[in-house]
């Protein structure tokens, strides 16, 4: 039997094996020029909030919020809540576009594990929401955005950059492995 050390290189190695370096598109405008522009991302670990080192909803719920400077934090897309986060929807027929919710575990059902990303524009609305976006459905997402109040909880607000990380799995690689991984 493996140790876990040992599974979880076995593992990496495996994802490196099957993944390639891949030119994703951030979606309209996120360069600012009003044209949809490609980059190529390398996640090296979390905890920082740049674009290298993406906060996790997890550092979002437990950080003190400054209001002020936006983050990138990469999460699961698990659903949408209406006004209020008792009325969250956890499913692909969620139909609220005004946010999405992220996750750090894809599989997540629980407001508790969650944070809200207000979709204040219709550009954020079309790029991120679920309704739009059913097929990102539990994928993985980076996004830019000021840490701040909202749904009565520690969130996101003002999105100003979106990647669709698909392929990408933040739960089988331990984040102190990604900069061993690149996408």
């Amino acid at each position: 039997m493996l140790s876990p050390r040992k599974n979880s290189l076995a593992l990496l190695c495996l994802l490196l094996a099957c993944c390639q370096k891949v030119d994703l598109t951030t979606g309209p405008d996120t360069d600012g020029t009003g044209e949809a522009s490609a980059q190529t991302v390398t996640i090296v670990g979390t905890g920082e909030g740049t674009m290298e080192r993406p906060y996790t909803p997890s550092d979002i719920r437990s950080a003190s919020l400054s209001g002020d400077e936006a983050v990138w934090v990469i999460g699961y897309l698990v659903g949408s809540a209406r006004r209020t986060m008792s009325a969250a929807e956890f499913s692909i027929d969620a139909s609220n576009e005004s946010n999405i919710l992220l996750s750090s575990d894809s599989l997540c059902t629980d407001t508790a594990h969650c944070i809200p990303v207000e979709l204040s524009s219709d550009k954020w609305r079309k790029s991120l929401s679920l309704p739009t976006n059913t097929i990102h459905f539990r994928r993985c997402l980076l996004v830019k955005g000021i840490p701040s109040a909202y749904l009565n909880r520690k969130g996101l607000r003002s999105v100003s950059a979106g990647l669709w990380m698909d392929g990408f799995d933040i739960t089988t690689v331990a984040p102190q492995e990604w900069e061993h991984a690149s996408i």
